[in-house]
């Protein structure tokens, strides 16, 4: 098999050329960088591909539909973690979900249990995501208390959430980190920005964060990188949201920081997000 490499992933119009020009069948990448390929494409640059892999962030509805409406070509999803050497599950050609991140690949156990009490969910409940089998790591090296915390009776806690349905297709939604408390309620924030992306501008981006409330818990505020009709936007994702989770506050941060995958450093964002608010308060 021959591959085809490119040092820089954000030169996204570089990209489709080299997809035009080299004519490779599979590309993998991440819906951050699958978002620039979208918007700098043109009909007929990835007529090549057979296959089209997303992972290492959940790929967003939008995106989806996006390449499907552009290329007429399907985003197989994928999901694995660095502990599970790495890959868990994954769509493919005549057995693909969409929105799923696909079925669990031979000898990998799933195990969905509820984030508080610690039983198994039913089918199409949503819990912390474990797996067992022969790809999980035998532990962190050195780091005793870190590996204890993680594995538990050879299953592996990934820290991710989601569900398995009737099928035993895998449902992602969101690391545990990424969902927040409101009111006594468990919010995801991926589902926000999932929300979101379907009624942005196509060159905004966004990511949501939460920050403290005395009252609530939380609040829930949408980081963007340009300003939008705040208004608008939300009386139609409020068609897709309950209440409780649509953002309060907008915040036009123009250059989102990412990580070196390419996803977007929401830890930082938050971070940015809290001291920026503090500010205005101030």
């Amino acid at each position: 098999m021959s591959i085809v490499t490119y040092a820089n992933p954000l030169d996204y119009r570089k990209i489709c050329d080299i997809v035009r020009d080299d004519k490779p069948t599979l590309m993998v990448g991440t819906p951050s960088f699958y978002w620039g390929y979208l918007r700098k494409s043109e009909p007929g640059d990835f007529a090549s591909l057979r296959y089209a892999i997303c992972g290492a962030d959940k790929c967003p509805d939008a995106l989806r539909e996006g390449f499907l409406e552009k290329h007429n070509m399907v985003l197989y999803e994928g999901y694995g973690t660095t502990e599970t050497s790495p890959a868990i599950s994954a769509n493919a050609e005549g057995i693909n979900k969409s929105g799923s991140v696909g079925l669990p690949f031979e000898g990998v156990q799933i195990r969905i249990e509820h984030y508080e009490t610690g039983e198994e969910c039913a089918v199409g409940e949503n819990g912390k995501i474990l797996v067992k089998g022969d790809l999980v790591m035998k532990g962190y090296f050195n780091d005793f208390e870190e590996t204890s915390l993680h594995i538990r009776r050879g299953w592996y806690d990934t820290g991710d959430m989601g569900n398995l349905d009737e099928d035993g297709y895998l449902w992602h939604v969101g690391r545990l980190k990424r969902f927040v408390k409101i009111g006594g309620e468990m919010v995801s924030l991926i589902r926000v920005e999932n929300a979101l992306e379907k009624h942005l501008p196509d060159d905004v981006i966004c990511c949501v964060v939460e920050v403290p409330d005395a009252i609530k818990g939380a609040r829930i505020v949408a980081a963007v990188t340009a300003p939008v009709d705040e208004k608008k936007i939300l009386k139609k994702i409020a068609a897709d949201l309950p209440k409780i989770a649509l953002p309060k506050i907008f915040t036009v941060i123009e250059d989102l920081p990412k990580m070196g995958s390419g996803k977007i450093d929401f830890r930082n964002v938050t971070r940015m997000v809290r001291q920026r608010l503090n500010n205005e308060e101030d």
